[in-house]
């Protein structure tokens, strides 16, 4: 097929010119589209470390920071607000300045910020560096994904979102096994004033993919449908010779492609924030505006139970595995059996209580969990294209919700383990949304719509885990059953998604390219 399309192209050499598709697809697929998924892989396993890795911290750091459950509350969800409040600045400048330019420097200040953290000394420290972490980290956050997606063929671009997503997975794998191997030891040495213990040296081990993958991003370029949409045929024509050369070992001069034409002309030239403001109120108007609803709901509920409640997994295991019953109950019975342990310690002891040991058993557990979300990973890699992407995103969504509301009715831990497990693949599904997200948004809004959707899914988590600390402890059942049902029943949203070839005809004839 690609050289019926040259010799076509060789046909209309006196023009020189083809169509911005058809070259990328003259560009071909190979080692930089392999370079760009394993970058983008390291920036979304970077993502995920630094936002879920305080739910290993606080309980190892509960006696040194004084940390009560609405603390910790507060710390698990601290990354997710940053995020969300800096979602629309980020998304803004992904669209205005690049892609590239913008998660570069964002990815090695937050691993600066994240440092700095670790050698906080109280709880509200702890809180406002995590916070900044979070407004650096938010930069990547979605924006990588347009980046991800931009960097392939249309035919692609689903499975590559689905491919590079995998990487968040490892995080649930190296996250817990890091933590098992840094975490219970009993060693510590002093910097000026301040005591360096396991927990502290922990949160530098989760820096390094960030680290890594803004050490690739310097030998990667723009996104050329950036490129395209923002400075025209001409900036985007060298990055597909880079392109078609890494991918077939030639001289980016022997792309077969000299002249470029887009195919649309981007109508909205307003310039600054007025300009993006002006192409934000893009996303609230029809064909849009259904898409953004359906999209950001859907988004909320993914996160609020995959990443709300992923945050107190570690906590439940440790009381799971801590619980002294002889008698086989449910989770919720396993905290109130904690609190009233407490209780009871307290009012029996002279001095204050605490206890901030961590039961080895959480990290295997919690290891073998990621393991799951990479099979689950893999799996949707494989069957995206086949089942298509609606099916498979509402059928697990379906399955996790009905899961998280037995996990808290069965009474034995192993099996209550085993559902929670299948109840957070439900963060899975992320990535199928955001490849079906990716398709309807113009390439000139696509960066600031992922932002927004995924600050909106940040929300969710911030919201899941904040409610999940106030409420486990008294009203446990209800929060389950209210995650669980929410998280099914917003698959019903699906059936009003529209057509993307009629959302992106629709705005085409407005003038904004895909």
């Amino acid at each position: 097929m690609k050289k019926e399309s040259g010799s076509d192209y060789e046909k209309n050499r006196d023009e020189d010119e083809v169509f911005f598709e058809d070259a990328f697809e003259l560009a071909g697929h190979g080692r930089f589209n392999y370079l760009v998924l394993l970058t983008s892989g390291l920036i979304l396993l970077n993502v995920s470390m630094e936002s879920v890795g305080m739910s290993y911290v606080v309980t190892a750091a509960e006696c040194d920071l004084n940390l009560t459950s609405e603390y910790k509350g507060l710390v698990t969800a601290a990354a997710f607000i940053g995020i969300i409040s800096t979602s629309f600045l980020w998304g803004y400048l992904g669209d205005r300045l690049g892609r590239r330019c913008v998660m570069l420097p964002a990815m090695v200040a937050s691993a600066m910020f994240s440092v700095a953290s670790s050698f906080s000394t109280n709880v509200w420290m702890l809180l406002v560096l995590r916070i900044l972490t979070g407004c650096l980290v938010s930069a990547s956050s979605a924006t990588v994904y347009a980046y991800l997606g931009e960097m392939h063929m249309n035919t692609r671009r689903a499975s590559a979102i689905a491919w590079g997503s995998v990487f968040i997975s490892f995080s649930f794998i190296t996250l817990p096994g890091l933590a098992w191997i840094i975490i219970p030891g009993k060693w510590s040495f002093t910097i000026g004033s301040l005591s360096v213990v396991p927990w502290r040296a922990f949160i530098w081990s989760w820096c390094a993919p960030g680290l890594a993958a803004a050490l690739l991003l310097l030998f990667l370029p723009e996104s050329p449908r950036f490129l395209l949409a923002s400075k025209g045929p001409e900036a985007a024509l060298p990055v597909l010779a880079q392109m078609y050369s890494w991918n077939h070992g030639t001289s980016p001069y022997n792309f077969p492609v000299k002249k470029i034409v887009s195919g649309s002309v981007e109508a909205s030239k307003a310039q600054g924030f007025a300009g993006a403001l002006q192409n934000f109120s893009l996303l609230f108007r029809p064909p849009l505006l259904r898409c953004v609803i359906i999209s950001h709901v859907s988004m909320f509920a993914v996160f609020m139970l995959s990443s709300g409640l992923y945050m107190w997994v570690p906590d439940i295991l440790n009381n799971i595995l801590k619980s002294t019953s002889e008698e086989s109950i449910t989770i919720c019975s396993v905290i109130k059996e904690k609190i009233m342990k407490q209780r009871n310690m307290t009012l029996h002891s002279v001095g204050p209580v605490c206890s901030s040991d961590v039961s080895v058993g959480v990290f295997p557990i919690s290891m073998a969990m990621g393991a799951v979300f990479a099979l689950t990973y893999l799996a949707i890699g494989v069957f995206i294209n086949k089942i298509g992407k609606k099916t498979l995103y509402c059928g697990i969504m379906i399955v996790c919700g009905i899961m998280t509301v037995a996990a808290a009715f069965v009474p034995q831990g192993g099996a209550a383990t085993a559902l929670l497990i299948i109840a957070l693949c439900s963060g899975c599904a992320a990535s199928i949304l955001a490849a079906i997200a990716v398709d309807v948004f113009p390439t000139s809004l696509r960066a600031m719509a992922m932002c927004v959707m995924y600050m909106v899914g940040r929300t969710g988590a911030a919201f899941g885990s904040y409610i999940l600390g106030a409420t486990l402890n008294t009203h446990c059942l209800a929060a389950f059953s209210v995650f669980g049902a929410f998280t099914a029943g917003s698959t019903l949203l699906m059936m009003f998604w529209p057509k993307p070839e009629e959302v992106r005809e629709k705005m085409e004839q407005r003038g904004l390219s895909y």
